[in-house]
């Protein structure tokens, strides 16, 4: 049993959406390209508890706050039921081909791998006659003949699948409370020991004393309250004030209980949101395994971000239980360690359209050229990054990519009007390690969503055609290489000074030949040879990082004045006319 597939339109940042999960799935994407939103809607449609809270969604909850005109629908589609599964729902069954990831509208015949399934669907709007918002699920099957949809999904029903939302490991702060839908609340639902649980609670309170024997006076207290009482009301009205932990009842000691752990002192103990974020982290494992354990596998886990706080090592640890618990698992990250637990086909690339809020989806799908071995050892070094950017500037080299990278920094210092740093825009810089290379790159990560810049050294034509219809923008430099770039464009007073600073201070290496007489001539051969010789050293990237902005290449400053305007927000569109698009390129 797996979440296959969840459809989304009009909740918060996103206005429609298609996402499809392959069994355990990690969520990519920059910031605030919706990987949270998916999950959060997910949980509105399969959590168990969720619409008990109040308010079940509010305005903030509606695409673009458009609550008035809107309904906020999402639909699960939960495939390859059990046959325990298929027996309770048996009236809401349909079918499901994986092959195309589509719904059969027919019953499947003999032999077909169609897999049994549900589909369940969140309605989220606003009532103005009640002047309050409200959010149900129903099953999607069967329909009424005027197409409407007549069998309600309870708690219960949705219990069943095993859903479970944490949103971070780094606190803990409900994992052990009572709220409800926390975690110990969830281990004690599965193991049904909830309901006999608070009834012996109340019944115990109810019998505390608060002020007896031990607390003569407060007793005193409330006696002579009590004889005042009978003098103004009838004596049965106003019997015996007395006082109680709490108001009795399961929602008052869902908020006020709490675990408590040993902390290491000798009969003291803490409240466990104080303890360690290890221990925390532990707590957390331990609870889903229970689960898992008890519910046989039939668990939909949904996490977000489990490396905050934990370490590299720590991260893959965690990953890796969860992951061996059984059932489905489905994580966001912006780490490379947890990156690293999964394989290609594994990994889903979200993108949002801010301008419209439609999210995209797409499985990472490794180009021909690029070996399965190389993706998995350059996962930390060169992949992560772009994977989880929004925008990526793929260089020939790791000299251009150590280049552009150090001066779109001094830039941005120098002159924040006219540049702006990379990073800060979106845009992650890939080294291609070839010019061969930069074309196929450059079609992977757009494929996966993303806006793709190219920069590279004189191409013949065949090549440039393969690159420029394979990335958004094209930057073709006018030279052979990039040390001939830096040579032409760099002024020879700041080659000068730059070459002066590294024998100074003991940097130039001394296996390369320095400058054999005080003139421009030996100046630029010796700082050619530095940069023929050491191009893995980011001699190229401390020279131009070192520049004032008179002295910047122009053929590197006219890139980086491009990928800012690339990247600017879009303006507003006007109601009356719409702006053309410009060509880049």
């Amino acid at each position: 049993m797996h979440l296959a597939r969840i459809t989304i339109e009009n909740f918060r940042g996103i206005s429609k959406a298609e996402v499809s999960f392959a069994g355990n799935t990690v969520l990519l994407g920059d910031n605030n390209s919706g990987k949270s939103t998916v999950l959060e809607a997910a949980e509105l449609a399969l959590g168990a508890d969720r619409l008990f809270r109040r308010p079940v969604i509010d305005e903030h909850d509606f695409h673009g706050g458009e609550y008035l005109v809107n309904e906020i629908t999402i639909e699960v589609m939960i495939v390859d039921l059990d046959d325990e599964l298929q027996s309770r729902f048996r009236n809401n069954l349909e079918y499901w081909d994986s092959a195309s990831n589509t719904l059969l509208t027919s019953l499947p015949g003999p032999g077909s791998d169609a897999l049994p399934s549900v589909r369940i669907r969140f309605v989220g709007r606003y009532d103005a006659e009640e002047d309050d918002f409200e959010g149900r699920t129903w099953f999607c099957s069967p329909e009424d003949d005027e197409g409407n949809l007549t069998n309600e999904a309870r708690s219960a029903d949705k219990r069943e699948f095993g859903f479970l939302l944490l949103r971070a490991l780094r606190t803990g702060t409900r994992a052990m409370s009572m709220e409800r839908g926390s975690l110990l609340d969830y281990v004690l639902r599965t193991f049904e020991v909830e309901v006999q649980m608070w009834e012996a609670l109340l019944q115990k309170l109810r019998s505390v004393a608060v002020a007896g024997e031990e607390n003569p006076e407060f007793g005193q207290v409330l006696s002579s309250i009590d004889e005042a009482m009978k003098q103004i009301v009838a004596a049965e009205w106003a019997d015996a004030p007395h006082l109680r932990v709490s108001e009795l009842t399961r929602e008052d000691l869902r908020r006020v209980l709490k675990s408590f752990m040993a902390t290491g002192v000798t009969g003291y103990s803490a409240p466990f949101n104080h303890q360690g974020s290890g221990t925390i982290n532990s707590l957390v494992i331990a609870m889903l395994t229970l689960i898992a354990q008890k519910r046989e596998g039939r668990v939909i886990f949904a996490m977000e971000e489990p490396e905050i706080s934990v370490p590299p090592t720590a991260q893959k640890r965690v990953v890796d239980l969860i992951l061996a618990l059984g059932g489905q698992s489905i994580f966001t990250t912006h780490s490379p360690y947890v990156l690293e637990e999964f394989e290609p086909e594994q990994m889903t690339v979200l993108s949002r359209a801010h301008s419209t809020g439609q999210l995209s989806s797409t499985p990472v799908t490794l180009p021909a050229s690029l070996r399965l071995k190389a993706f998995r050892n350059g996962i930390r070094t060169r992949f992560c990054e772009a994977l989880l950017a929004r925008r990526v500037l793929v260089t020939e080299g790791d000299t251009e990519a150590a280049s552009y990278a150090e001066l779109a920094k001094t830039a941005a210092r120098a002159n924040p009007a006219r540049f702006a740093r990379l990073d800060t825009r979106g845009w992650a810089i890939f080294d291609a390690q070839g010019e061969t290379n930069v074309a196929g790159f450059a079609g992977f990560f757009r494929g996966l969503g993303k806006d793709v810049a190219s920069v590279f050294d004189q191409q013949p034509a065949d090549r440039l055609d393969e690159i420029k219809a394979s990335s958004d923008y094209t930057f073709e430099q006018p030279y052979v290489g990039f040390e001939d770039l830096v040579l032409a464009e760099v002024p020879v007073d700041a080659k000068r000074k730059y070459v002066d600073a590294l024998i100074a201070n003991g940097t130039w290496p001394t296996h390369v030949t320095g400058p054999r007489e005080d003139t421009d001539d030996e100046y630029v051969k010796a700082l050619k040879k530095l940069l023929s010789k050491t191009k893995g050293d980011r001699f190229a990237a401390d020279l131009v990082a070192g520049l004032a902005e008179v002295d910047f290449p122009p053929s590197m400053t006219s890139v980086l004045e491009a990928l800012k305007e690339a990247s600017e927000p879009p303006a507003p569109v006007s109601t009356d006319t719409i702006a053309p698009t410009a060509d880049a390129g």
